[in-house]
């Protein structure tokens, strides 16, 4: 439909020129004369053309024969009620108006006739109260004409179709819906329409807020509101009660919110934890009610308090605890570090903004105690493998019949959505804010400095990821499947308006955006990961709990550090879009089996001894004489015996013939040899000496004690080595 010119798109002219009617109040005496002594309709009309011609009038404005004697049951209705209350319908009150309408005798086809005459001749306003939505398409027809309506009613159908909402989607209420925007903003063209009256309509017909949120998707597809409503409802976040609180608190506790510059969910979080501590105070501390009181000894106690707390305890009239399963549990550390974060921050804001001057310092004296720190660790918690490769092959594989019943997305979304959550290791958020034209390709040929191969063009595509929560936009390597699933779905994309990128405030058009709006931020737990469990024919839970978005993106971390010459913490690091390496620690998970293999190469080492080998008395022949060449580094001491791996004597040298002390001339000697080569050999344990080697001291003592009188290389005993003395 061609766009209206920017005059009729604003006004419209009302159809009945009121100043030419008589408007008064009261009833003459002829008026009352004709009503009383009622006998024939058509003569009551003629006595009472004061009132009968602008009733007429209203009529004149329908162009269809057959709505004429609906008409004049409204008209003759409308005549009788001036006769039985006195007084014109000029002096009617809303509330008049709607009892006439929903009187029992006044015929059904009647009804809509009414409240016409009510809008065009007595500025009524009610209109929400007189019945089914159902029944203002019709009254919108009546009141804006049949072709206007129509027509404007097409452009908005058009544009959600565009957007994809499918003709079966829109049929029902559809019209109704946008009359009622219509007779609200008493005005019918779309372009005089704007957030304030779609809000205000949506207060008034709240049955209908889903449906009025539709329609302002229509609208921002056609340009004519900056952004479509929320497709709910929704109000702002719950007001937290400050019954038990000073005054005086949570009056800096509301300042500090509305001033701070905080995400919304993170302030409201840190504004529950500060009014809380106001309790604390109340209990405890009641002379206390301004940040200014706070001194060190505050401090100590709260830090004290907030160790023993439980979980209920602090608890504002605002929240209900009820059902809680952990009431009455220690509160966990990951909550006391978080309570003590907003706590530091709140006493930062207000002293830097000048509000109140401080007697100590919260950073170091609200700093989290290390009892608490240590329990605060990583604790990533990948996907089990089994599942998330199971998971993986879904996300490629996903076809019609895989979608649940409830899911009305396009396939090519769910799968580009799906894909972009196994292989890109995403946050939630960045994968809903990812733009149009995101993924890029990898046209040049890589080569990889540090191992010299070279990795082929089209081998990687790059995807551009908006500013998150730690990092600003970047863009990262992922799979070149990536970039296939993203452009299958941009192919069939149905054009869509621009949106506002709640973080960074741009104009942008998502690449996940349907019918005018984004996913919802529970999607992909609730939509996408349930659809690729049901394909891998897995439950929505593993060893360690629900399958999250965030597991997904601890899992596909955990995979590339995990392979032989996996990513580097810092490129880790990089690639995840954090500031820190600490960040990434919480998302890289040892494998069991990764752990048990490091310990099988180490407990291998651990059973190496050092072996010196003497080069000059092989090459000189003096080794093929008899000559020792090799030499069995044993800490103190050198052990000149080839087989000593088998010596039963090697766990405690007994300090035979074959022993060379090191501070001895000869060990001197052998030490500042040129040609002397350093090699380590394994040596195989028996029981006893893992046992020894574990730690176990009574065996060593029994293993001593058995060997005292056994020979060593050069014959002697122990015994007979060290005289009496027991070894």
């Amino acid at each position: 439909m061609a766009q209206l010119d920017s005059v009729s798109a604003k006004n419209w002219q009302w159809p009945l020129d009121l100043a030419q009617y008589d408007r008064s109040p009261y009833l003459s005496e002829t008026e009352e004369c004709a009503l009383v002594s009622w006998s024939n309709t058509m003569r009551v009309r003629a006595a009472v053309p004061r009132l009968y011609l602008p009733l007429r009038d209203v009529a004149a404005l329908s162009s269809k024969q057959s709505l004429l004697e609906r008409h004049a049951k409204a008209q003759t209705a409308i005549l009788q009620e001036i006769q039985r209350t006195q007084q014109p319908y000029w002096a009617w009150s809303q509330q008049a108006w709607i009892d006439l309408v929903r009187h029992p005798l006044i015929h059904s086809s009647a009804r809509l006739f009414i409240t016409a005459n009510a809008y065009l001749l007595c500025d009524f306003r009610l209109v929400h109260c007189i019945g089914p939505i159902f029944y203002l398409s019709g009254l919108g027809r009546l009141i804006f004409g049949e072709e206007l309506f129509e027509r404007e009613c097409g452009r908005l159908h058009q544009a959600l179709q565009k957007i994809g909402y499918g003709k079966v989607n829109l049929q029902q209420n559809f019209p109704s819906i946008l009359a009622a925007v219509m007779l609200e903003n008493r005005n019918p063209y779309l372009e005089s329409f704007d957030t304030e009256l779609l809000e205000r309509t949506r207060e008034k017909y709240s049955a209908q807020a889903h449906g009025i949120g539709k329609l302002s998707h229509g609208l921002a597809a056609l340009g004519i509101l900056p952004e479509p409503l929320r497709m709910r409802n929704y109000v702002s976040w719950k007001e937290k009660s400050g019954g038990g609180i000073a005054p005086q608190w949570v009056d800096y506790c509301r300042r500090w919110r509305e001033t701070s510059t905080l995400q919304p969910k993170t302030r409201e979080s840190n504004y529950s934890y500060i009014l809380r501590a106001g309790l604390w105070l109340a209990q405890i501390h009641p002379e206390i009610t301004s940040p200014a009181d706070w001194t060190v000894e505050t401090c100590a106690d709260f830090l004290a308090a907030l160790n023993r707390l439980k979980v209920g305890e602090w608890q504002l009239h605002s929240f209900d605890y009820t059902g809680r399963v952990n009431l009455g549990t220690p509160l966990g550390a990951n909550s006391k570090r978080s309570v003590l974060y907003a706590m530091r921050r709140f006493f930062r804001d207000i002293q830097h903004w000048g509000w109140v001057r401080l007697k100590f310092n919260p950073y170091y004296h609200l700093a989290t105690p290390n009892s608490i720190l240590r329990l605060c660790g990583p604790n990533p918690r990948a996907i089990d493998d089994n599942f998330w490769l199971k998971l993986v092959w879904a996300s490629l594989n996903l076809e019609a019949n895989d979608k649940l019943s409830e899911i009305w997305y396009p396939l090519e979304m769910l799968r580009a959505i799906s894909v972009v959550w196994t292989h890109a290791g995403l946050r939630q958020n960045e994968i809903i804010r990812l733009r149009v034209g995101c993924a890029r390709a990898q046209n040049d040929p890589i080569i990889d400095e540090t191992t010299g191969t070279t990795i082929a063009a089209g081998t990687l595509c790059y995807l551009d990821v908006p500013a998150g929560k730690t990092f600003t936009a970047f863009a990262k390597p992922v799979s070149a499947i990536v970039r296939q699933f993203i452009t299958e779905w941009e192919a069939i994309r149905p054009e869509q308006g621009f949106l506002i990128d709640p973080k960074t405030g741009e104009r942008v058009r998502f690449l996940f955006q349907y019918r005018g709006k984004t996913i919802g931020h529970s999607a992909i737990n609730d939509t996408i990961i349930p659809m690729l469990c049901a394909k891998a024919g897995l439950p929505v839970e593993d060893s360690r709990g629900k399958i999250s978005s965030h597991r997904g993106r601890a899992s596909a971390v955990t995979a590339l550090a995990s392979v032989p010459q996996g990513m580097s913490l810092f490129d880790l690091m990089r690639w995840s879009g954090h500031r820190s390496p600490k960040s990434t620690l919480y998302y890289i998970r040892t494998k069991p089996t990764q752990l048990a293999g490091a310990f099988a190469k180490a407990d291998q080492m651990s059973h190496l001894i050092e072996v010196l080998i003497d080069h000059t008395a092989v090459v000189s022949g003096a080794a093929a004489k008899g000559e020792p060449y090799r030499y069995y580094d044993l800490g103190s001491s050198y052990c000149s015996n080839p087989f000593w791996s088998t010596c039963p004597h090697r766990m405690a040298c007994a300090g035979c013939d074959f022993n060379i002390p090191k501070d001895s001339v000869k060990g001197e000697a052998l030490a500042a040899k040129a040609f002397l080569h350093r090699y380590l050999e394994e040596v195989p344990l028996t029981p006893e000496e893992q046992q020894i080697v574990k730690g176990d001291l009574q065996k060593l003592e029994a293993m001593l004690d058995k060997l005292k009188n056994v020979p060593t290389l050069d014959g002697r005993t122990p015994q007979q080595i060290h005289g009496n003395e027991v070894p």
